[in-house]
């Protein structure tokens, strides 16, 4: 197919150019290309062309608390592409202590996949730095490119401070990055304990007690880690303004901090957990003030803040509703979907970012840092014909019943934006065209990831 008449984004700029697509890969981009014999032509004059989106924090299919999300690899995916997302990058569980094994019962979850995909993988207490380092070359082989650790959820996930160290060195070692999620679970478990004594565990006292210094004192201690073993960190969903004061000190030293943020704490505050649909709102950590989003939105616009995904994890509303204060309602939100258009709006549109710096943030920075650059996150000649066309002349309201998660609501609710996916390209083959999906079950692929870039610094 031929896309005639677009403006193309790259991370590097814009140029008006004519986009051939043969086969799965991107054959040719130039201006005024003349249609070849038995060529599709699609005029998207006025349409802006970005690589496809990467989520590179998503949660489709994730068991939890004895259920699991509605959004799996299909319906998930089909939600994805209607906002432009081509490529997700999910999470792989350590299994029975094998890594591996966890990485191939992962896969097999994804076989209905109807967009591309790769994994970080999960990493939980059981995991012994000195026995197990060896996994960690095979998983590099198999085609993962980063580790996923918590400093919080004891008795879960959280990894014990005696074998951060030795995971630093063997990872490092392997060239696999880390990412993590931090928050102190000191700071948290006292705070839990107080708010119980006092009879406050309800959705608006969640702030309280997962409080943004708590996520601070926890990348301050990490920051220790990356400087004494020359190893680089990825922060995921940094939600708090304490946290964005010890990743700018970090890199004011020069040190190899990488940090990701969404769209739910750029634009949300913890107002929406006092009403009555607070537990909706629920997720950790939790939302904050605006002083919080002014702060992420400084690290976006100033380049601090590397990339912006989603942390999508839906459950139903009638999931949501279960449990009984902020300790046990199900946390997570859906929000693959409004990526795109949330950033095109509030950061393009209101002049916080430009278009390519939009472009680094979604595309470029993600499929660089976890290992699948050019192939995806790119428009260059022999890469993956995988693009969006965004109609930026379009003005809608996001609604929970004009969305396509298996959710059924969005934490956006009645929030314009404007610009609208109007086509998804993945591989070259048509997907999503206006509000038709086009696609079908089990077209998704597993993309092995190469190195991180984070090492090419090293």
């Amino acid at each position: 197919m031929l896309l005639k008449g677009g403006r193309v984004v790259y991370e590097k700029g814009i140029k008006e150019l004519d986009i051939r697509i043969k086969e799965e890969k991107i054959a040719s981009l130039a201006k005024d290309l003349a249609p070849a014999e038995g060529e599709e032509v699609i005029n998207v004059a006025g349409k802006l062309i970005f690589p496809g989106i990467i989520d590179s924090h998503t949660h489709f299919n994730l068991y939890s608390r004895g259920t699991v999300t509605v959004d799996d690899f299909y319906r998930g995916g089909i939600s994805a592409a209607f906002g432009g997302v081509t490529t997700v990058i999910d999470y792989a569980d350590q299994e029975s202590g094998s890594l591996i094994k966890g990485l191939e019962v992962r896969k097999a979850e994804a076989r209905d996949a109807v967009i591309d995909y790769s994994f970080h993988l999960v990493l939980n207490n059981n995991f012994q730095p000195e026995g197990q380092s060896v996994e960690l070359d095979l998983l590099r082989e198999a085609g993962v490119s980063s580790l996923k650790i918590f400093t919080t959820y004891k008795g879960l996930y959280l990894l014990d401070d005696d074998k951060l160290a030795p995971l630093f060195k063997a990872a490092r070692e392997a060239g696999l990055l880390i990412t993590v999620h931090a928050e102190k679970d000191e700071i948290i478990s006292q705070r839990e304990e107080t708010y119980r004594s006092r009879d406050k565990l309800g959705v608006r006292y969640h702030p309280e007690i997962r409080p943004g210094i708590a996520e601070g004192e926890a990348i301050k201690h990490l920051v220790g880690l990356v400087e004494e073993h020359d190893c680089p960190l990825y922060i995921v969903h940094l939600s708090s303004r304490e946290g964005y004061q010890e990743v700018l000190q970090a890199r004011e030293k020069g040190l190899d901090l990488y940090v990701e943020t969404t769209p739910h704490y750029l634009l949300l505050t913890r107002k929406l957990l006092e009403g009555a649909d607070g537990r909706l709102n629920l997720m950790t950590p939790p939302l904050r003030g605006a002083e919080d989003n002014e702060a992420l939105w400084e690290g976006v616009s100033a380049g601090i803040i590397d990339v912006i995904a989603t942390d999508h994890c839906a459950f139903s509303i009638e999931q949501k509703a279960q449990g009984s204060n902020s300790l046990d309602i199900l946390p997570g939100i859906p929000g693959v979907e409004t990526l795109l258009p949330l950033l095109y709006t509030y950061g393009v549109e209101e002049r916080r970012i430009s278009l390519p710096r939009m472009v680094e943030l979604l595309c470029s920075n993600p499929a660089r840092l976890f290992g699948l650059y050019p192939e995806k996150g790119s428009l260059e000649v022999g890469t993956d014909a995988d693009l969006v066309v965004y109609d930026p002349g379009v003005e809608w309201e996001l609604r929970g019943d004009n969305l396509h998660s298996g959710s059924g609501y969005t934490p956006y609710q009645g929030m314009r934006v404007k610009g609208k996916s109007i086509m998804t390209i993945l591989r070259g083959k048509v997907i999503v065209e206006g509000d038709r999906f086009t696609g079908r079950k089990g077209d998704g692929r597993f993309i092995k990831a190469w190195q991180s870039s984070a090492f090419s610094r090293s």
